[in-house]
């Protein structure tokens, strides 16, 4: 059976901004929930409309102080965006915006949670590559961005399988960051926006790859070292 849309079934996606500006972020919550279900089922989950009812929401969660429930649909909504035949850079740019500024930064969830976005991170990537969306200014502010998330995520910390996890995000980012700088600086040098700011960030954010790296790095020597002595001693023990 194929479901059409009526105006009426649009109505919860306005109804739900109206209470979230309201400061009633429960009711707007219940109305974007109402409003994802009905655009899943006349357009499907890749559509735009799912993805704005889905962006809504997360807003909404955000503001109920339901963190966990935001982030699954934040992930969701980043996803939607990012394989769009029609790719814009702003909802991907606001949507890491409320994964770091809403959600990481302030404490309401830990930081190892944005490694979900990194598969999403790559598909918008390359998405933008394919659209010639990447030559820009507002490509390397939104490489940046990513390469913020992608770093939040990959201390060089945990076990081999979590430090080999992270070595290879950060290697990601330092590619973003490095596609990002000449970009902007370009922009800030032809005078269309003043990027400084960012320019700085990623000269920032470069330094703590370094850094991350080198822990690694000094953490696989010493993992070596001490495997190495293992096997010495477990043939001298043999020899005896």
């Amino acid at each position: 059976e194929i479901y059409t849309l009526s105006l009426h079934d649009a109505l919860p996606i306005s109804v739900g901004s109206c209470y979230d500006l309201m400061g009633r972020a429960d009711e707007a919550v219940s109305q974007f929930f109402q409003a994802r279900e009905l655009f899943g089922l006349a357009n499907g989950a890749e559509s735009p409309l799912y993805g704005s009812a889905c962006e809504g929401l997360t807003k909404a969660l955000i503001h109920a102080g339901r963190y966990e429930e935001a982030f699954d649909r934040l992930e969701e909504t980043f996803l939607n965006n990012a394989e769009k035949d029609a790719i814009h850079l702003t909802p991907l740019f606001e949507l890491m915006g409320y994964a770091l500024e809403d959600l990481v930064n302030p404490g309401k969830m830990d930081a190892s949670e944005l490694a979900r976005l990194e598969v999403p991170i790559e598909i918008a990537v390359k998405n933008m590559m394919h659209r010639g969306l990447d030559q820009d200014g507002n490509a390397g502010v939104v490489f940046e961005r990513m390469a913020q998330v992608l770093l939040r995520c990959s201390m060089a910390e945990g076990n081999d399988a979590q430090q080999q996890a992270a070595a290879k995000r950060r290697e990601f980012a330092r590619y973003l960051l490095q596609r990002a700088s000449p970009l902007v600086e370009e922009c800030t040098k032809s005078g269309e926006a003043d990027l400084t700011y960012i320019s700085m960030m990623i000269n920032m954010e470069l330094q703590v790859l370094d850094t991350q790296d080198s822990l690694y790095r000094k953490s696989l020597g010493d993992s070596l070292t001490a495997a190495r002595a293992d096997r010495k001693s477990t043939r001298l023990n043999s020899s005896h």
